[in-house]
């Protein structure tokens, strides 16, 4: 069973507005420090950030806080609008961390907070200040804990964290024992090299892209290789197709530039995906399957071929919409399945009865040709 713990916040008896975080666990702290000391696996303790925090709290003026220092910031896109209206009507009820810097404040957490109260045109914020001794790397811990508190990581911000927690002194077989599995992250070194890639030398426009989209990280290592041109082009388009469709819009897209010896931008500009792509009549998500349908045709076009046939054969036959035919997506299986569901057993009677009579045509026996011949 998983540590549990929980934060308190307390006022410091006194005439003055010192706060006090205090971390609650079921193991006690010297047991983890133990812990800690033998390199056990559990999740990164470093410096005071994990004892009891005494903490500053201030009203401030919002032009006191660097909102161009963004090292503690995972989000490369800051989305707020929903808090505007609650900050409106109830205030801030929840002080963002900051911290003293260079005669400025630098925000830790609570980005969305502070950019919606800026909007609000609000002149000064409540906040709590942490000791200027903390390192960085504590700071973006407690970043990091805050945000998987409140909501899983998209793709980008995950990039930004690893990113981050390698620059500012961890190793990278820290970050992968301790966060790889809480982002949900296979723990390989090849995709650690691909965030950190990501982070680093990404474009912002891509990272905002997988910012609001998911993709699997092999799919985002072919995507990579593509230019930047061809990758902003095809964005609109993967973000609006489900999951699947976006992979192999990417894989297909990958493996017809290699055998056909063309790189990915002369590929977007064959007239009939240029056709695709330009009909903006059509919605991105209807232009974004009809790529992914001439991709695969174009990449397999034997298979796509017995795909409409198939389809062909089942319309001839009248085939029922409530029985599913199943078979090899590869071809490769002379197997059919079928599926229906009945509630009695003279629906069940029925069904056979029909299925029958649909055998008995002559176009039937085309179902089980694995060739196009005639």
């Amino acid at each position: 069973m998983k540590n549990k713990r929980s934060v308190e916040v307390r006022k410091w008896p006194g005439p003055d507005d010192t706060f006090f975080l205090f971390f609650h666990d079921k193991k006690s702290q010297n047991n983890k420090n133990r812990e800690e000391r033998k390199g056990g696996n559990g999740l990164l303790k470093t410096g005071p950030l994990f004892k009891m925090e005494r903490m500053k709290f201030r009203q401030v003026s919002l032009q006191e806080i660097n909102l161009e220092e963004k090292k503690f910031c995972l989000s490369p896109l800051v989305e707020f609008e929903s808090l505007k209206a609650s900050i409106g009507r109830v205030g801030l009820l929840v002080p963002p961390l900051v911290k003293p810097e260079k005669e400025a404040l630098i925000l830790i957490t609570g980005w969305r907070r502070v950019l919606a109260c800026k909007h609000l045109s609000l002149t000064t914020i409540p906040v709590l200040l942490v000791p200027e001794d903390m390192s960085d790397l504590d700071l973006l811990v407690r970043a990091i804990e805050e945000n998987l508190s409140t909501r899983p990581l998209s793709l980008a911000e995950k990039a930004e964290a690893i990113y981050k927690l390698n620059l500012f002194g961890l190793s990278p077989e820290r970050i992968m024992a301790d966060y790889f599995s809480r982002f949900a992250l296979p723990r390989k070194k090849e995709y650690f090299l691909l965030l950190i890639k990501l982070a680093g030398q990404g474009q912002e426009k891509l990272k905002k892209f997988l910012h609001g989209t998911e993709i699997s990280l092999d799919a985002l290592d072919l995507f990579f290789s593509f230019s930047t041109l061809a990758q902003e082009k095809l964005m609109p388009f993967l973000q609006a197709v489900t999951y699947s469709r976006r992979r192999e819009i990417i894989e297909n897209l990958y493996e017809i530039s290699l055998r056909e010896g063309r790189a990915v931008d002369n590929l977007l500009e064959h007239p009939e995906i240029k056709s695709i792509l330009e009909r903006n009549e059509l919605s991105f998500r209807s232009r974004g399957e009809a790529l992914s349908d001439w991709l695969k045709k174009r990449r397999y076009p034997l298979l796509t071929s017995w795909e409409a046939e198939i389809k062909k054969i089942l319309k001839e036959l009248a085939w029922p919409e409530e029985v599913k035919l199943l078979y090899d997506p590869t071809f490769e299986s002379p197997e059919l399945e079928i599926f229906f569901s009945f509630r009695n057993l003279p629906q069940f009677l029925a069904r056979l009865d029909e299925l029958k009579a649909i055998a008995q045509k002559p176009a039937f026996q085309k179902l089980f040709r694995r060739s196009l011949e005639k």
